[in-house]
């Protein structure tokens, strides 16, 4: 598959929404975008922090451009949210770091990222995407003194030749429900850390095989899987529990 090299060019632009503590107030960012080779960064430090489109018929519609989301609940044990509809296009590259953050450059491929050591709360990221030859990447975490606190990740995805990667970590529950539709797909998901019950449904559903490696480090984990691959092989999987 041809790796996606967009971020190891772009210049980020970053929009800062900052709320005091105190102050408990919601930080809600709505966007609608279209274009080519564009930058999009978005930071949230606060409580409550949410990403939306702007209204219920916006999209994303891009070719060869970055976007950046990045969030932190300060010591809250609120929720981070993050919501796009619908996002279409070909060779785009997106990163969503819920309590964590990325060194550059960096491909889809490395998993590694750094986290912060005082982010409490949950995080949840719900996103349809469609088009080929892009690359997704979203880590959620937190490591603060809530603990209880979980994630969620709910992807619909339909093209060829993307790169997914979900990484969900340290304390409460954490579920992933992806949908991936046609070919030549590949998907990295783990799931470690402590608390509840780590739970991941995957639907592979295409003609020529996707690559799917899911990792769960908890004593309760589960999973279930549905393929409908139509080649002689079927899609690749590989699952690791401990």
């Amino acid at each position: 598959m041809k790796e996606n090299k967009f971020w190891q060019v772009m210049t980020v632009v970053t929009i800062l929404s900052m709320v005091a503590l105190s102050a408990m107030a919601d930080n809600e960012i709505q966007i609608e975008q279209s274009g080519t080779n564009f930058s999009l960064g978005i930071e949230q430090i606060g409580a409550n922090n949410v990403v939306e489109m702007l209204d219920s018929g916006s999209f994303i519609n891009t070719t060869y451009s970055g976007l950046l989301f990045i969030q932190h609940n300060e010591g809250n044990t609120s929720e981070n949210n993050i919501t796009i509809d619908e996002m279409s296009g070909t060779g785009n590259g997106v990163k969503i770091c819920q309590g964590c953050a990325f060194d550059y450059p960096e491909s889809y491929t490395n998993h590694d990222y750094w986290y912060d050591t005082w982010e409490d709360g949950g995080h949840s990221v719900n996103l349809t995407m469609y088009g080929d030859n892009n690359g997704l990447s979203v880590q959620q975490t937190n490591q603060g003194n809530a603990g209880n606190n979980g994630h969620s990740f709910d992807l619909h995805l339909a093209g060829d030749d993307n790169e997914v990667t979900a990484i969900q970590q340290h304390d409460g529950a954490k579920t992933i429900d992806l949908t991936i539709y046609n070919d030549e797909n590949d998907v990295f998901i783990r799931q470690k850390g402590t608390g509840s019950t780590h739970s991941a449904v995957v639907q592979l559903d295409g003609t020529y095989g996707t690559d799917l490696t899911l990792k769960q480090f908890n004593s309760t984990s589960t999973y279930t899987l549905y393929q409908n691959c139509l080649t002689v092989g079927g899609c690749t999987v590989t699952v690791t529990q401990q």
